[in-house]
């Protein structure tokens, strides 16, 4: 089976729905070699915030130097993102090769046995423990799918579980009773193995004790042996300091929003603390920068500040309440537009109730796929109009997200919520659309083949972040090719206020494979935004895995950029196997596409219009946004609204080869000397 064939023999699963149990997963798991007995993992249940723990935990372990597997679900826009290793998503290609080594697993079990047929979910599950037993990952940090005790990943014995905040919700599965939720949950607790409790409702951690002393768990509670205290916050994130008994651990940063997540990060900390206790060596710097460079995409997650963007997956009434709680605080009193779609088992009134409380405008649409399918958008508009607020509807998501969008203006605030169906839907095209420039974080790579614009693009993009008043550093990082590097154009871009590091300074115009000593101080400048402008194909991206330490150690987006007038880019298929081999080459992971199809000054619209379609087909295969479309301003200008969905950039060119440099300089002086005649 290829990638699609995969994906739609998992979905075909999905008609037999989710059925709680462990026997079928062992029956699988069996078949395959036992992979899950291989794992050191760390199991993380809860009604909300699990996701969120583990994406702490498997982060700070990365930056304890590990290698890592993370095992999440629901995904927001590519089932890929399920299973990753150290922040990479399992390739299409890896995925398609397990589900098609498990398929006759799975006719086996479903056939063979009476345990009746696998589910989604549990097929799922096995591919993810086979991948990280293949991989031979350190830990594995494994996401409860729902409930605890007959979810099949409690098919591992854990090294430490976690259970966070337990409320009400999936009561048709777990239970009636937040006691018989909790008694759910608390099955993942194992005989001797150390667990974690979340901030709880009292008869939830009434449960959960008892299930742990009936099973000789020791017991870490927030609140009672570990706290977490926030101590300040901003659209960038929060900061808050921490003690485990008697120890206070100092103050930490991380970039996830809302008070709730000081709760989560303190179950991320009590699992750290409880690893450590069994000898794994997590030491106080890992500690901060894990927590620093978390990222949990959907959750409270800003997109873009001007407008202020922001996404959040929040799906249950808990989460909504949490939500409604920390919109305030992030919007500062700014007007807030609400893009709303609810999945219909939801309570869907007190959902609408608590988004009334922080939006003044509230556009009610639903995801065009869900497990369940969405509450119809009129009864949520409805609702709304009952509390007080403006309320319109809009079929597409898409569409309801471009309304809000132009209704927030420079100075409103868009929020996306109520299904995480819904954010996977619309936040690509929200990364693609949303503001003048993409929202990045303060190191930006961009890569691509030989001949793409690669320069250029860097150039014009670290003159448009100066202009917005940010400090502007430029590592000219292309020590292969000869032609058009960031270096050459050093005193045009320090006329800017722009620093250029490069390999041989007073040698610009030399090719000499040497790296400079201030690449490395650059990563450690936290005032400055550092552009580096990188070689192209795979042999000029190595030079990124000289430093992909450093690169992960401070965060980083890294864009591809296309010109499919290149000969390895013309195509998705030559791009996406540019990209790939970049990625391998450079050991790090793009997180967007520029696309730059362009012929110099004989630049077309058609090229960019091509180059456009090419780059979205790329980007959809690579489940990432097209951050940008650039061109000169006479061709931008010529296009006359052609894209509407993608952000356009214009640009001026820098960098000429040296024949059309001298005729330039040529033609200059001509005209000089016609002016003084």
């Amino acid at each position: 089976m290829n990638y699609e064939e995969a994906i739609a023999f998992l979905h075909s699963l999905g008609k037999f729905g989710v059925s709680l149990g462990l026997g079928r997963t062992l029956a699988l798991l069996d078949a395959a070699g036992s992979p899950h007995l291989k794992l050191k993992a760390v199991h993380v249940a809860g009604t909300n915030g699990k996701g969120s723990v583990a994406a702490m935990t498997a982060s700070v372990l990365r930056a304890a130097g590990f290698r890592v597997g993370l095992y999440t679900s629901p995904h927001l826009s590519s089932y890929t993102e399920r299973i990753s290793i150290n922040g990479r998503p399992i390739s299409r290609a890896r995925l398609a090769e397990l589900i098609t080594r498990l398929r006759p697993h799975f006719e086996g079990v479903a056939v063979g046995s009476s345990l009746g047929f696998p589910t989604e979910f549990e097929m799922g599950t096995v591919a993810a423990f086979l991948h990280f037993a293949e991989e031979r990952v350190d830990y594995a940090v494994v996401e409860v799918g729902l409930g605890g005790r007959f979810d099949a990943t409690n098919v591992v014995t854990p090294l430490v579980s976690v259970i966070t905040h337990v409320d009400m919700d999936h009561r048709e599965k777990l239970g009636d009773t937040i006691e018989e939720i909790a008694f759910e949950k608390a099955g993942i607790i194992k005989p001797g193995v150390p667990v974690v409790v979340g901030v709880q409702h009292p008869p939830a951690l009434a449960v959960i004790k008892r299930v742990a002393a009936e099973r000789s768990a020791r017991t870490l509670v927030v609140g009672e042996d570990l706290w977490c205290e926030r101590t300040g916050h901003n659209e960038g994130g929060q900061t808050f300091r921490a003690r485990v008994g008697g120890e206070d651990l100092g103050e930490f940063e991380m970039p996830l929003l809302g008070p709730h997540q000081v709760e989560n990060a303190a179950c991320a900390m009590g699992a750290i603390e409880a690893l450590r206790s069994l000898g794994v060596n997590v030491g106080r710097e890992a500690l901060k920068r894990g927590f620093k460079l978390t990222r949990w995409p959907g959750r409270l997650e800003v997109l873009q500040r001007r407008p202020l963007v922001v996404v959040d997956g929040a799906h249950n009434l808990d989460g909504m309440e949490r939500l409604a709680r920390a919109v305030p605080e992030i919007a500062g009193g700014r007007h807030v537009t609400a893009v709303v779609g609810i999945s219909r088992d939801k309570p869907v009134a007190d959902m609408v109730r608590h988004v009334a409380r922080f939006a003044s405008r509230i556009i009610a649409t639903r995801a065009s796929s869900s497990r369940l399918g969405g509450a119809d958008p009129c009864v949520i508009a409805a609702l709304a109009s009952a509390e007080g607020r403006e309320a319109l509807v809009k079929d597409s998501a898409v569409e309801a997200v471009d309304e809000g969008l132009a209704g927030a203006g420079d100075g409103g605030v868009l929020l996306v919520c109520g299904s995480l169906y819904l954010v996977g839907e619309v936040r690509n095209h929200l990364l693609s659309t949303a503001g003048r420039l993409p929202a990045t974080r303060r190191i930006v790579v961009f890569s691509g083949a030989y001949g793409s614009g690669k320069t250029e693009v860097s150039l014009n993009f670290a003159k448009m972040k100066r202009r917005e008043g940010a400090r502007v550093i430029v590592v000219d990082l292309d020590i292969v090719n000869p032609y058009f590097r960031s270096r050459e154009a050093t005193r045009e871009m320090e006329r800017h206020g722009i620093q250029v590091i490069s390999s041989a300074p007073g040698f610009e115009a030399a090719d000499l494979p040497a790296l400079a000593p201030g690449i490395l101080q650059a990563f450690h400048d936290e005032g400055a935004t550092v552009i580096f402008d990188v070689g192209g194909d795979p042999v000029g991206a190595r030079a990124l895995a000289r430093y992909s330490a450093e690169f992960e150690a401070a965060g980083y987006d890294m864009f591809f950029v296309v010109n499919t007038n290149r000969p390895f880019t013309r195509d998705v298929a030559g791009a996406e196997t540019m990209l790939e081999s970049i990625e391998d080459s450079s050991r790090l992971t793009f997180t967007g596409i520029v696309s730059n199809t362009h012929m110099g000054d004989e630049t077309t619209p058609c090229d960019v219009l091509r180059g456009v379609r090419v780059a979205k087909e790329l980007a959809t295969r690579r489940n990432l946004p097209v951050v940008f479309a650039c061109a000169t301003p006479g061709v931008l200008a010529r296009l006359s609204g052609a894209i509407r969905d993608t952000r356009l950039v214009a640009i001026q060119l820098h960098m000429r080869p040296p024949w059309a440099q001298d005729l330039a300089s040529f033609l200059t002086q001509e005209e000089s000397a016609r002016a003084r005649e």
